[in-house]
């Protein structure tokens, strides 16, 4: 009764403060509604979750309203308010319905069931979401004033720098009926356009796009996401989510953060070509992108349109599917005629275009065909009689079209002129995803003297087109291409020269700043690895499994990373039987063996090489797998050395996720066997000896981990080997006196650290080591001496381009602005956060559970019980999605103290239970949840956690 009493006079007071009458009218209904459940309903205590939601709508609808214009409220907020009104309208006429019966029959009650009242608080949950959606807060969206949002209800703004919708096409005929059909089904669920190659669903996908209400609607949130130059088997669940991500303008491949994306306003998606994905190669990949779609298109803000060949749609989303017929004879006749204008009989071309099906891509096609050849009818009607034999079926008893008019033109004069020169060509076109490169031409084809003519020939027949200095063809021509063409009648393409070009040029790239064909060629060169290892033998896996790993190597070191559809073919080769020599992998920063002899390859060494591309692109999961399977590999083929390298790199990875107990473990695995099969350099065992002292020292292990950095400290120092690895010992050494409290002997080696960066480019390491500095300054008291240094650290980092150290720098600041209590500036501090993460991606997805966190920290310490809650419960999912325990532990601790200032000590129990759990995950004791991260630390007031920890959370 008095959650119901408190929660009618919060709507009656939201209600005057309000200036839109939907929401007036929506707060009027709930407080009618909880009115008659307070006076007349029996089960009062079964709408206890109805209520909590009504309180919550009051709160959200005033936070989102209060002090603004109709005109200027989210249009996300206004929609949802809309429906939100026509379900409570319904929900007061079944509760005043019940009550009049009561009345009626004189009874003094009423009940509902609880059946009804669960499916109004599930529907109530939905519309808090809607208009709610500003606190699913984002930090790639403005992260710094996120407070401040939530309290105006401003409208964020996520996506930069995304490409624009494409345009309606040009000639575009007989669509218009079909058009707006789909813009009408658009209105009430998603839809797939269903059809043929050729057909003409991506021009009407465009079209759909352009059109007025759904440019009204949307406005410039139309994503347009192509898939029609990649091929099924390259469909990884990673390049989907990338393309979308890319599509959307934004930096991060994590599938929230594409949501999250997608969630602030309404979005129109179109995914082009989605047989592409459907037909993936994997299973477990096919079924990931299918629950994928289903996750976006389930966001209210979302409508989804999907243009595949394949009626077969594994989702479970409401959708309208519309086949996409062929054009009728009217639209078809001005299709063609509008390209290739004729004298003559209309019942002539007709009877053509019928032949033809109507099929939209071979009349365009066919059209060029006739007006670059200069034909007349006649001669159009007498090669058309000639080849209609190559026509191909598409489906069951319809009329064969796209290969007449891929075959017509093949055997025009000026193409059969050239012999069989011209199907070569295009036989190599079809298989490179990127096409063949004008300068590689020669190259290719270096027994075809006029090789230019010959693609000149094919670019004037339409069968190939220049694109970005390479020559292409449209999907449809790629797919017929290869299909026929490459069957049993003519043999597989002759990929000889091809594959000598692009192994020489994988094989010369020495030089940093050369790329060679990794910067522009790399999906071909992708492809063409792909096609090798399927088909190599022993004899030749040396040569094919060296291209590979250069091709992986380059891919990370040289361009922007980026995940690629190896792992089945390198999975799928036989085990290796012979003795493998160190990778070339680790020259960068190992010194080898005794002995070392240049590399031969195998498939072990493809397989830590698309570990550390995983590695290197944050997929902390994978690589874990592949650094497993490459180790067992290695093992097979005696390779010690590496099978080692394999489990240290396991055992990093274990670290970065927080698993220290197990990371520690795998080090020490490394260390000994590297010890027992005598290959263990004096290089290797004190940069073993420095991650193992990391993992000691934050599990407080600190004597331990002090002895063993000395050492390693020292043999850098002496060596001389690696300024890189000295770097860090002294970094670990300062944290570890840090830890322990000896702040001049942390401040010495923070600062001998620092010494080595000074005169030299290396911009992170610099500005980190001042981000260390002024870590000593803070803890002893120097609060405006550490300000300044952090200022410094992130102005070189942000020069530098170092984006990274100037998100550690931001944050830190941020949280030193909390401790004293200046909370709009650290609000400042991560608004600037904000715009380096929108710049950075891959490795910046560890840095937003860690700026989401410090940000609800703030305003823990700010006392805004609310914001904190949504912004810990953020970090918490985000680090989740990565696995990385740190944050996850930190956010859980925090929600507890949340609960307990709000006197839910069971609420807390539960969250410090929690966190308990998560740090006998981690293997580190609870006192040392905050090692390495005094900015992360709560204050002494926020007493829960200890008083779980002693058993005294009840009875303090």
């Amino acid at each position: 009764m008095v959650a119901l009493t408190n929660t009618i006079g919060a709507l009656d007071l939201a209600k005057e403060l309000v200036p839109v009458e939907v929401a007036k009218g929506v707060l009027s209904t709930l407080s009618t509604i909880l009115t008659v459940v307070k006076n007349t309903m029996q089960n009062k205590d079964d709408f206890a979750e109805v209520v909590s939601r009504c309180n919550k709508i009051a709160k959200s609808i005033e936070r989102s309203t209060r002090g603004k214009l109709e005109s200027e409220i989210d249009p996300t907020v206004t929609q949802a308010l809309s429906e939100l009104k026509s379900f409570v309208d319904d929900i007061e006429k079944t509760v005043k319905a019940k009550e009049h019966r009561a009345v009626t029959n004189r009874a003094f009650s009423a009940s509902i069931d609880r059946e009804s009242i669960a499916r109004w608080k599930d529907q109530l949950d939905y519309f808090l979401r809607m208009c709610d959606h500003e606190l699913i807060v984002d930090m790639r969206m403005e992260i710094g004033d996120m407070a401040q949002t939530l309290k105006r209800g401003a409208e964020v703004q996520f996506e930069s720098d995304y490409d624009p919708p494409p345009p309606r096409p040009p000639m575009f005929f007989g669509r218009d009926g079909l058009v707006r059909d789909a813009v009408e089904f658009l209105n009430a669920r998603h839809v797939i356009l269903v059809g043929p190659g050729g057909i003409g669903k991506s021009s009407i996908a465009k079209a759909i796009l352009n059109e007025g209400t759904i440019v009204a609607r949307f406005k410039d949130r139309r994503f347009f996401v192509r898939f029609d130059d990649i091929n099924a088997s390259q469909v990884t669940h990673g390049a989907f989510i990338g393309r979308i991500a890319g599509a959307l303008g934004i930096k991060s491949n994590l599938l929230s953060s594409i949501k999250r994306s997608l969630a602030t306003s309404d979005a129109f998606l179109v995914l082009d070509n989605a047989e592409t994905f459907q037909d993936a190669a994997s299973d477990a990949d096919s079924s990931r992108l299918a629950e994928t779609i289903d996750e976006l298109g389930s966001l209210p803000s979302v409508t989804i349109m999907l243009t595949t060949r394949n009626r077969r749609v594994s989702t479970n989303l409401p959708y309208t599917t519309i086949d996409v017929p062929a054009l009728e004879a009217s639209a078809a006749r001005r299709a063609f005629t509008e390209i290739y204008p004729v004298d003559g009989s209309q019942a002539i071309v007709d009877g053509l275009l019928s032949a033809l099906d109507f099929h939209a891509l071979s009349i365009n096609l066919l059209a060029h065909v006739a007006k670059e050849n200069q034909w007349t009818l006649e001669e159009l009607m007498r090669s058309w009689g000639e080849q209609q034999t190559r026509l191909l079926h598409i489906g069951e008893g319809k009329l064969r079209s796209l290969p007449a008019t891929i075959e017509l033109s093949l055997t025009s004069s000026s193409i059969t002129q050239l012999g069989n020169d011209a199907r070569r060509v295009m036989q190599v076109a079809a298989f490179l995803p990127q096409g063949i490169y004008e300068n590689a031409l020669k190259d290719f084809f270096p027994d075809i003297a006029n090789i230019r003519s010959v693609v000149d020939a094919l670019c004037r027949l339409s069968l190939m087109y220049r694109k970005l200095g390479a020559y292409t063809m449209l999907s449809p021509i790629r797919m017929y291409i290869s299909g026929t063409h490459q069957g049993r009648d003519i043999p597989s393409v002759d990929l000889t020269h091809v594959r000598k070009h692009y192994y020489t040029q994988l094989a010369d790239v020495t030089k940093k700043d050369d790329e060679g064909a990794i910067g522009t060629e790399d999906a071909n060169l992708e492809r063409l690895i792909a096609h090798d290892l399927s088909r190599t033998t022993r004899k030749d896996m040396t040569v094919v499994c060296r291209a590979c790993c250069y091709f992986i190597d380059q891919l990370r070191l040289r361009k922007q990373p980026r995940p690629i559809a190896l792992h089945s073919v390198i999975l799928g080769l036989p085990d290796g039987d012979h003795s493998i020599k160190l990778s070339s992998f680790l020259k960068a920063f190992r010194q080898p063996p005794q002995g070392w002899q240049p590399p031969s390859y195998s498939k072990a060494d493809c397989v830590f090489a698309l570990a550390l591309l995983a590695h290197h692109l944050v997929n902390v999961t994978e690589s874990i797998d592949l650094y497993a399977a490459a180790k067992r590999l290695f093992l097979l083929d005696r390779g010690h050395h590496m099978a080692a390298s394999c489990i240290e790199s396991i055992g990093s990875q274990y670290a970065y996720l927080g698993k220290i107990a197990d990371a520690e473990t795998k080090l020490q695995e490394a260390l000994t066997m590297k010890r027992k099969y005598r290959v263990l350099s004096p290089f290797d065992e004190a940069a073993l000896n420095l991650r193992i002292g990391d993992a000691m020292t934050c599990r407080g292990k600190l004597q331990e981990a002090r002895m063993l950095l000395a050492s390693a400290r020292e043999y850098f120092e002496r060596s001389g080997d690696s300024p890189w690895y000295l770097s860090w010992a002294r970094c670990l050494q300062g944290e570890v006196e840090l830890i322990s409290g000896n702040y001049p002997d942390a401040r010495r080696y923070f600062e001998d650290r620092l010494s080595l960066h000074v005169h030299t480019d290396d911009i992170y390491r610099l500005s980190i080591s001042l981000v260390d500095v002024a870590a000593v300054e803070v803890v002893e008291g120097n609060a405006a001496e550490a300000h300044k240094l952090l200022q410094e650290a992130f102005m070189l980092a942000t020069g530098g381009k170092s984006t990274y150290a100037a998100c550690a720098a931001l944050w830190c600041r941020a949280a030193l602005a909390s401790d004293e209590g200046d909370f709009n500036f650290a609000r400042d501090l991560l608004h600037r956060l904000h715009t380096e993460l929108a710049t950075f991606g891959g490795q910046s997805d560890i840095a937003i559970p860690v700026a989401a966190y410090i940000s609800a920290r703030n305003e823990l310490f700010a006392q805004d019980y609310q914001t904190a809650r949504d912004l810990f419960s953020r970090a918490m999912e985000l680090s989740e999605e990565q696995s990385v325990m740190w944050f996850q532990a930190r956010s859980t601790r925090a929600l507890g103290e949340i609960s307990l200032l709000e006197k839910d000590i069971t609420g807390a129990e539960v969250w410090f239970a929690k966190t308990k759990t998560l740090c006998d995950n981690m293997g580190i004791h609870p006192d040392f949840l905050y090692v390495k991260g005094d900015h992360c630390r709560l204050r002494e007031n926020h007493g829960g956690w200890n008083l779980f920890l002693g058993g005294r959370l009840w009875t303090s």
